[in-house]
C-alpha cells in the first residue's frame, strides 16, 4: 500500500459559490493524517456525449485528464448538488463520457457521494440517482 491514500474529488457544480465546491474544498482541509484530497481536472468544456464523435476521433483531451485522474486515484469522491430531482446535467454528461473511455477508470474504484443542500432532503434524491 501506498504511504498516502490519494483520493480524487469530483465538483457537481460549476457555480463559483457552490455548496457542494467549497464542501469539495473543506475535505482537502479535514482529511485525515495519510489521506490527499485532491480536486479533478474540471469537465467544464466536455461537448454533449455523442458516440460517433468518440468513435471517429476518440475521446478528447478534458475527458482523457478527467478519466486519468480517477485512474490514477485509489478513489473518488463526487459532491453534487440535486438540480431539479436528480443530477446536474453537466455532471451526468462528464460521467458518460468517462463511462465510455477504454481501461475504464471507475472499474473496482471506491466512490462517495456527499451532498450539500439547504433544502430539506439534503441531495437524497441525486444521491440514490448516483448509486
Amino acid at each position: 500500500m501506498a504511504d498516502k491514500l490519494n483520493v480524487v474529488s469530483i465538483y457537481g457544480s460549476l457555480r463559483k459559490a457552490s455548496l457542494n465546491a467549497a464542501l469539495a474544498r473543506a475535505l482537502q482541509k479535514l482529511a485525515p493524517e495519510g489521506m490527499v484530497i485532491t480536486p479533478a481536472p474540471s469537465w467544464a468544456g466536455f461537448r454533449i456525449y455523442n458516440a460517433d464523435v468518440q468513435e471517429s476521433s476518440g475521446a478528447p483531451a478534458d475527458v482523457t485528464a478527467l478519466a486519468e485522474a480517477i485512474r490514477k486515484a485509489d478513489g473518488v469522491i463526487i459532491c453534487t448538488p440535486e438540480y431539479n430531482y436528480g443530477m446536474p446535467g453537466g455532471l451526468k454528461n462528464a460521467l458518460d463520457w468517462v463511462s465510455r473511455v477504454k481501461d475504464q477508470p471507475f472499474k473496482d474504484k471506491p466512490l462517495a457521494i456527499q451532498s450539500a443542500s439547504p433544502g430539506p432532503l439534503g441531495g437524497a434524491r441525486v444521491q440514490y440517482q448516483l448509486r
